[in-house]
C-alpha cells in the first residue's frame, strides 16, 4: 500500500513590524484514496476548498452534504465578493432572481394584479439578498415595501395575507412568515437548478 504525507501547517497569519504574510499548508497525496481523504477532511473543517488551475483562476468546492441552503449561502458570503463588481455582473444576477422568483409565485398560483402578490415580489428580492430579514419581518421586512408602495407595514401584512388566502395551492389559514420562508426557499432551490452559479 503507499504511503502518503501531509506537508505544512493549517493557513496562519505571521505579524511581524514590517510585513504580514501568510503560511500556507501543502498536501502531497501518493494516489487516490489519499487525495479523496485530504479533500474530505478540508471540506469536513472549513466547509470550501478552492483549487487554482495552470491560469491562476480558482475554483471552488462547497461541501454540498450541508445542504443547499449552505452552498447558496457560502457562493455569496465567499465567492460572489472576492469577484470584481461590474454593473453588468449585478444587472444580471438581479434578473436571474427576478425570474426565479415570478417562476415559484406562478407555481403557487398567485394571482399576478393582486397588490400582495406585487409585494410579495418585492420582499421576496429583498429576502434573497439578505434572508436575514425574515427574523424580524413585521419591523425590519414590512417597511421595505412602504416606499414604492405608499402603504404601512400592517397594510403590507394585510395584502400579503389577501394573497396568499387566494393562492391556489397555498392553504388559507398558513401564516405570512411560513410563506415567505417556503417561497424564499424555491428561490433559491430555482437559481441554483436553472442559473447553477448565477
Amino acid at each position: 500500500m503507499r504511503q502518503y504525507k501531509s506537508v505544512g501547517t493549517v493557513e496562519k497569519s505571521i505579524h511581524s513590524p514590517r510585513t504580514q504574510r501568510k503560511e500556507y499548508g501543502f498536501y502531497i497525496a501518493c494516489d487516490d484514496r489519499a487525495i479523496l481523504n485530504c479533500v474530505n477532511a478540508m471540506l469536513l473543517s472549513h466547509g470550501l476548498v478552492g483549487l487554482s488551475d495552470t491560469e491562476g483562476k480558482i475554483h471552488y468546492l462547497i461541501d454540498g452534504r450541508r445542504g443547499k441552503n449552505y452552498i447558496l449561502g457560502q457562493v455569496k458570503e465567499r465567492v460572489l465578493p472576492l469577484r470584481e463588481a461590474s454593473p453588468e455582473n449585478s444587472m444580471y444576477e438581479d434578473a436571474v432572481t427576478y425570474r426565479a422568483i415570478d417562476t415559484v409565485i406562478r407555481r403557487y398560483g398567485f394571482q399576478e394584479t393582486l397588490m400582495g402578490t406585487r409585494i410579495l415580489r418585492v420582499l421576496l428580492f429583498r429576502l434573497y439578498k439578505e434572508p436575514k430579514l425574515l427574523k424580524c419581518a413585521s419591523k425590519s421586512l414590512y417597511p421595505l415595501a412602504q416606499p414604492e408602495f405608499h402603504i404601512t407595514a400592517s397594510q403590507v401584512e394585510r395584502n400579503l395575507r389577501y394573497a396568499i388566502r387566494k393562492s391556489t395551492r397555498l392553504k388559507e389559514n398558513t401564516r405570512v412568515i411560513t410563506v415567505l420562508r417556503l417561497l424564499l426557499d424555491a428561490t433559491m432551490s430555482e437559481v441554483v437548478d436553472k442559473y447553477g452559479r448565477a
